[in-house]
């Protein structure tokens, strides 16, 4: 079904992604994802917002796991930041194509070589938008750091993916302080 192509898809893109860093893998795989990840697919409505300019449907952030691919819809409402200029930039949707963002895991593994970008969702006044992101997330256990293969000193302490996760979501949803954000590992330089 769609939800195991997209983890194939995901599992591939992630394996290319290791490999240009000099990494093993499928060792990394095996270790981390294979058979206990906790990636998930979610399936998102946007629906019509009388006052779009004064609302976002989702607010700016990274995604926090290693890859995510994006099915969207024909409505153009994904946008993405670049900070060399300060400017969101649309995304504009391709049919057959999916849009395929860097997460957070990934930036950390490669060192700040790959950089999750910074998006959101504007609200439509004239159509609703849907999507399907799939999010490839390791086990729980997973520990992760630089990895050794990428140059310089290390810019993250070690993260656990369970517990970072699970105070990612406290601030998510449950509105209990702080989102979590892979910063607040960053290392002193």
């Amino acid at each position: 079904g769609y939800f195991a192509d997209m983890e194939r898809l995901a599992r591939a893109l992630t394996g290319c992604m290791l490999a240009g860093l000099g990494a093993d893998p499928e060792a990394l795989l095996r270790e981390h994802f294979d058979g206990r990840h906790t990636s998930f697919l979610r399936l998102n409505h946007y629906p019509l917002c009388p006052e779009p300019e004064a609302h976002l449907c989702i607010s700016e952030h990274t995604d926090a796991g290693a890859v995510t691919v994006l099915m969207q819809n024909s409505v153009q409402s994904l946008q993405v930041f670049q900070p060399e200029d300060g400017e969101w930039y649309d995304v504009p949707p391709l049919e057959g194509a999916f849009v395929i963002n860097t997460g957070d895991i990934m930036q950390v593994w490669s060192n700040d070589r790959y950089r999750a970008p910074l998006h959101r969702v504007r609200a439509r006044r004239d159509t609703p938008r849907f999507s399907a992101p799939f999010f490839y997330n390791p086990a729980h256990t997973c520990d992760y750091a630089p990895l050794p293969c990428c140059d310089g000193p290390p810019a993250y302490r070690p993260i656990n993916w369970g517990t970072f996760r699970m105070a990612r979501f406290g601030g998510d949803y449950a509105d209990q302080g702080v989102e979590n954000q892979i910063a607040h590992y960053r290392l002193a330089p």
